[in-house]
């Protein structure tokens, strides 16, 4: 189990005149860890004791033949038409049937944006700087359509111009070391908005639920959260979820996402 550096919330990003920073794209999917060691490989979720590669075997793959022996920190993702990973998409890969995985791996292919290493050549590296780790990322990941790097800029702007259409940006101190379950030297600036909002009622969809707020907003949900909802409003009358959106609607929001259920065991 790991418990995985995170960034810090900040409300505004900061200015680089003396390079102190570095900039990437805040993917939205599933933090994890890969670890990779000859013909073996071993994916795990933040936090999550449970292997995880049966789930994702086109990244077991793509790791045997892109990624040197090491263990690796990054972000499962699905992309979307656009190009920009989609939670909602990424949610459809959480699956335990593996006739279903199977199937659902040609129509939601997942990708491991990497952006961080653990291990390298048998060593501890979270003590070195970030970039010093980035330059060893560089030597042992070779981008393929499953396993890819992070790629980072010493200024916002390139990522300004997507914050229509991404969750955020993450800003990273050059010498910040690997710190587990910290939030120090790392930062992130979210464009979406987030919200706890309650539902009171759904309507079934072919693949999940339709959540009613209080004010009659309508939210798709899909997956095994859409049963926790479900249950919850059956048997309590309602149930908070925590939505990231673009914006409000008069009917509901643009681009929403439903982070978590509240009160759901992660």
């Amino acid at each position: 189990m790991y418990d995985l550096m995170k960034p810090k919330k900040v409300g505004n990003i900061p200015d680089n005149p003396d390079g102190k920073y570095i900039y990437e794209i805040k993917y939205d999917g599933g933090s994890a860890v890969i670890e990779k060691y000859g013909d073996t490989v071993k994916i795990y979720h933040n936090k999550n004791p449970d292997p995880q590669e049966y789930k994702y075997p086109e990244l077991v793959e793509g790791a045997l033949r892109c990624l040197k022996d090491g263990i690796y920190v990054c972000e499962i993702v699905v992309f979307n038409k656009e190009g920009i990973s989609d939670f909602s998409l990424f949610q459809k890969r959480q699956l335990e049937n593996k006739v279903k995985i199977r199937f659902r791996r040609q129509l939601y292919p997942v990708t491991a944006m990497v952006y961080d290493i653990i291990r390298a050549n048998g060593e501890d590296v979270t003590d070195y700087p970030l970039l010093e780790r980035k330059k060893i990322l560089s030597e042992r990941v070779f981008d393929n359509s499953h396993i890819r790097l992070v790629e980072f800029f010493d200024k916002p702007e390139p990522i300004l111009k997507l914050k229509d259409k991404i969750e955020g940006i993450v800003i990273k101190d050059v010498n910040s070391t690997y710190k587990f379950g910290k939030r120090d030297g790392w930062f992130k600036y979210r464009f979406n908005k987030e919200e706890t909002v309650k539902c009171i009622s759904y309507e079934v969809t072919p693949t999940g639920i339709v959540l009613i707020t209080e004010d009659g907003r309508r939210i798709n949900l899909a997956g095994h959260r859409s049963e926790i909802a479900k249950k919850r409003i059956d048997e309590d009358g309602e149930v908070l979820v925590e939505v990231s959106y673009h914006q409000k609607t008069k009917d509901g929001f643009r681009f929403p996402v439903v982070k978590r259920v509240v009160g759901e065991v992660e």
